[in-house]
């Protein structure tokens, strides 16, 4: 009979000798610069939709993950992520990363690895590549094998016109179509939405699954090799009636492709759930040149109120207020909103009331949006 037991290992130099940013891309996709990086939540079942996972470095050196936005229990160290994602117990999880640190029992202890960087090396340029595939997937978006994804945007809403001056696109999968390494991965049909500067130009991209797989991610972005998310994506309003004076702020481009559609100049905050002060610099400084008034339209839950609040706080040190509308339906986005009102557009322009947060939930919706296919 074997008496052999497993090794003990030092918790703490298991943990030292472990690059959690590093294991966290093993587990998860991840978003933005090596400073403000981000990873969608690695727990099995939680979709995740705004890579809402954030490291940390606790009061003993060691680093630390959680997620912001659901269960406050999805959180901890290399231990616990190794865990949630394998499904192993304490002592299994321990065992794995010791063994992928090289450790060995009886043996002496290798020199913890340097862990990457946090600092920033400024903005990575925009690749070419990333721009042709935005070019590819606008041009499929109207081939004939590409109907299921244009009834899906249509689904949500959108108009042929809004699709075409945004350059908006499809994705067929990389079985059927090819792409260079760090690309989206094409897993399967996904809508492409551009990010355009102000003028019009592609900064990046989001790919949106419109039949993502159980557990799986719903968005795909370029790899940071690709590009540094710009965390600000602006629109080209379309529309016969267009609305002067108003810069409509929302949570992703989708929803602000909703307000260009009825004639808002509006902007998509990308990984919306971590406002920053260069993403409130940027639209403030716009709004002032453009003698705008900014209107936030956030979601209609607690993680769209933080966000408001958030981005509010950061907005008034340019000296500017920020108003906030929240839908009327609780859950709602602004494109949840657009489809059940299609009046929606009255409570915001030509003017509305100073009010930093304007509830709307007594107005009752009363039609339904018509929905028709590109």
């Amino acid at each position: 009979m074997s008496t052999d037991r497993p090794h003990r290992w030092d918790i703490g130099e298991v943990l030292d000798r472990t690059d959690l940013a590093a294991l966290l891309e093993e587990h998860s996709d991840s978003i933005g610069t090596p400073r403000g990086r981000r990873w969608r939540c690695p727990v099995p079942d939680h979709a995740d939709n705004h890579a809402s996972v954030s490291m940390y470095t606790d009061s003993r050196g060691h680093q630390r993950w959680r997620c912001w936005s659901g269960d406050d229990t999805h959180r901890g160290d290399a231990i616990d992520l190794v865990m949630v994602t394998r499904r192993i117990d304490r002592g299994a999880a321990i065992e794995h990363l010791a063994s992928r640190a090289g450790l060995q029992p009886n043996e002496p202890l290798p020199p913890p690895l340097p862990r990457k960087t946090t600092q920033p090396n400024g903005p990575r340029p925009l690749s070419p590549d990333v721009v042709r595939y935005v070019a590819k997937c606008a041009d499929r978006l109207w081939q004939p094998d590409m109907l299921p994804v244009r009834k899906w945007l249509a689904h949500r809403g959108f108009t042929k016109d809004v699709l075409l001056a945004n350059h908006v696109g499809a994705d067929p999968g990389r079985q059927r179509m090819s792409r260079p390494a760090g690309l989206p991965r094409g897993d399967g049909p996904a809508a492409v939405f551009p990010a355009l500067d102000p003028n019009g130009v592609v900064r990046y991209a989001q790919t949106r699954y419109i039949r993502p797989s159980p557990g799986g991610p719903k968005f795909d972005n370029p790899s940071t090799s690709m590009g540094s998310n710009p965390r600000l994506a602006w629109t080209t309003p379309t529309g016969d009636d267009r609305r002067p004076g108003t810069l409509i702020v929302c949570e992703g481009i989708p929803d602000a492709l909703t307000a260009a559609q009825n004639g808002f100049r509006a902007a998509g905050i990308l990984g919306s759930q971590y406002p920053d002060h260069s993403v409130a610099t940027r639209l403030a400084t716009y709004a002032e040149r453009e003698d705008l008034t900014i209107v936030a339209v956030i979601d209609g839950d607690n993680a769209g109120r933080n966000f408001g609040q958030r981005l509010g706080e950061l907005i008034a040190e340019s000296g500017i207020d920020l108003q906030i509308i929240e839908p009327p339906t609780p859950g709602h986005d602004l494109n949840d909103w657009a489809r059940e009102s299609p009046d929606w557009a009255d409570w915001i322009a030509p003017a509305i009331p100073i009010d930093r947060n304007l509830d709307l939930r007594d107005h009752e919706p009363t039609t339904t949006l018509e929905v028709t296919t590109p």
